[in-house]
């Protein structure tokens, strides 16, 4: 997809060459304006007769070279380049926007008029998109280190520099404002053909052969039965091979057990960290190590924190989460318990996925964190996370201890959209676009405050990949809300303990999916859809309480009381 990206992002800029060039035929069709001595934007002038048609090719033409930018992959160190590209295509757009108000140097009548702010507009608009096409040569060129892009650079300074002393001598302006313009739309032809022969704006994507989960030097596998493949749990064999359905693709593949990751998107390491050494583990990470953020960018293994020692807790956050928000839950748990904590692809600091998210991948990738056979796992997942550690726990029952599910979300049955797998192919790719960065950079760190309420230590809601992971999960809740139906009818209920933490007000989904798991259902009126920041405390206890928990189907109410009340479990 990133391949195709980069031809739509060159055609873009090979549409803004040929419509900034749509002079060369219409100089013809407006003879008022001198083709020696005038201003080519003259031709778009109020008063001219194809004011409008020149005046829409100016504009369709930055339109056109914005677009561009934005659909191009990010490369490191050209951001300057293209950030000065994409304001000569603003300025190109403002420039048609407010026209001229008459042929200043074609009519002699034009100098003797008050100029009008439009006026003055395109006269900023015009010298500013000159400044910034030279700019992005100059960067560009640097960057690329060809001597056709230096060549085509040094003419357009030459031919700027001729419209200025020719604009001085009053004499020669169109002719040296006709070459200026011809190596603008030259240099943006290049351009084009330098992204389409260039490696420099593709990733490369990870190798799609199953790959062994690193474990902490201390981590002793269990040697694999007769007839079992290393790293398979005794068992998990028969349930991987009977949980893939006939259509799954290759990024639907169920991970073979616990200590086999055969992809999550494919070709994921899973329990590798993103910026740990090869060799050295995610399990072998001190806790609280800042990741390597140049392993952020592009595709890889997903970004795992574990911290503390016993019994093993697997948190997966919900929707647009990352680890930090569960950072209270996990200071608390990690006192007695094992806490692995990871991003899903393109959250958080893992990098993205080159495949969408299926319900199917992200059982693999809970199956590959889990510790190996025979230790169990708590997983304790929040909202659309829920869907996921159900469906781990009905193909995996002997690796799960228990489930926590926090404010889980209703999986309705509704036909998937074929547009929306469409759209959900592209956004990986999305994702790494210099147009997803500067959306991203805009409005994600407002956002995640005015949804979240907290600040983002790790600026994480700044990159291009977290709103295209986001929209990618969302556009694949429909075909993970049907794979999840079909794997209650075909796999029983875990023999497991759950519980199901509800906020707000009853909630009758919530209420069912409590009664079908055979679930302790405790409610927390008082708290909104943050669990894990409003009260990581309920998620805590849960945790402790499901250790000792073997009756299911109760309900509770938690409040903010004294210990011991009627009806009140201690935070």
């Amino acid at each position: 997809m990133e391949r195709r990206l980069v031809v739509l992002a060159a055609s873009a800029l090979i549409v803004a060459a040929v419509l900034v060039s749509a002079w060369i035929t219409g100089q013809f069709t407006t003879p008022a304006v001198d083709r020696a001595h005038g201003y080519v934007s003259e031709l778009a002038a109020r008063d001219q007769p194809w004011t409008r048609l020149f005046r829409v090719s100016d504009g369709l033409a930055g339109l056109a070279c914005v677009s561009g930018v934005l659909l191009l992959p990010r490369t490191a160190r050209e951001w300057r380049g293209w950030l000065a590209v994409a304001a000569f295509g603003l300025f190109t757009l403002a420039s048609g926007v407010f026209p001229l108000d008459c042929a200043a140097l074609s009519d002699p009548v034009c100098g003797l008029r008050e100029p009008s702010w439009s006026h003055r507009a395109h006269t900023l608009a015009a010298a500013l998109s000159t400044v910034c096409g030279l700019a992005a040569m100059v960067l560009l060129g640097a960057r690329w280190r060809s001597w056709v892009s230096w060549l085509f650079t040094w003419l357009s300074v030459a031919a700027t520099l001729l419209t200025v002393g020719a604009l001085a001598a009053g004499q020669g302006v169109g002719i040296a404002h006709r070459a200026q313009l011809t190596m603008f739309a030259i240099w943006l032809v290049y351009a084009a053909l330098h992204l389409l022969v260039s490696d420099d704006h593709q990733t490369p994507v990870p190798n799609l052969a199953p790959a062994p989960i690193s474990r902490a030097h201390d981590a002793r596998p269990t040697p694999p039965a007769p007839g079992i493949a290393p790293g398979i749990a005794p068992g998990a064999a028969g349930e991987a091979a009977a949980g893939v359905p006939p259509y799954a693709d290759l990024g639907e593949v169920l991970a073979a057990g616990p200590g086999m990751a055969l992809n999550a998107g494919p070709g994921v390491a899973l329990g590798a960290v993103a910026g740990v050494p090869p060799g050295t583990g995610a399990r072998g990470r001190a806790p609280g190590m800042r990741p390597d953020f140049g392993a952020v960018d592009g595709y890889g293994p997903p970004h795992v924190v574990e911290q503390g020692t016993g019994p093993a807790v697997l948190i997966t956050a919900g929707a647009a989460g990352a680890w930090f928000h569960w950072d209270a839950v996990a200071a608390q748990l990690g006192r007695r318990h094992r806490v692995i904590r990871f991003d899903r692809p393109g959250l958080g600091l893992s990098p993205r996925s080159p495949a969408p998210p299926t319900l199917y991948a992200e059982v693999a990738r809970l199956a590959a964190l889990a510790p190996a056979h025979p230790e169990q796992v708590t997983v304790v997942a929040h909202g659309v996370a829920c869907w996921h550690a159900e469906a781990f726990a009905r193909l995996h029952p002997l690796c799960v201890a228990g489930l926590v599910l926090v404010a889980p979300a209703c999986a309705r049955e509704r036909r998937p959209l074929a547009l929306a797998r469409s759209a959900g192919r592209w956004l990986p790719a999305l994702g790494g676009t210099w147009g997803a960065t500067a959306l991203a950079r805009l409005i994600g760190p407002p956002a995640h405050r005015l949804f979240a309420g907290c600040s983002d230590p790790a600026g994480v809601y700044s990159m291009g990949k977290v709103p295209a992971a986001v929209v990618g999960e969302w556009l694949a809740r429909r075909d993970m809300a049907a794979d999840l139906h079909r794997l209650r009818e075909e796999k029983p209920v875990p023999g497991v303990a759950v519980t199901v933490i509800s906020t707000g007000g009853r909630d009758a989904c919530q209420e069912r999916l409590a009664r079908d798991l055979a679930a302790e259902l405790v409610r927390l009126p008082a708290v909104g859809r943050q669990v894990p920041l409003e009260a990581p405390e309920a998620i805590v206890d849960a945790v402790s309480g499901l250790r000792g928990s073997s009756a299911g189907g109760t309900t509770s109410t938690w409040r903010s009381g004294a210990p011991g009340d009627p009806g009140t479990r201690p935070w």
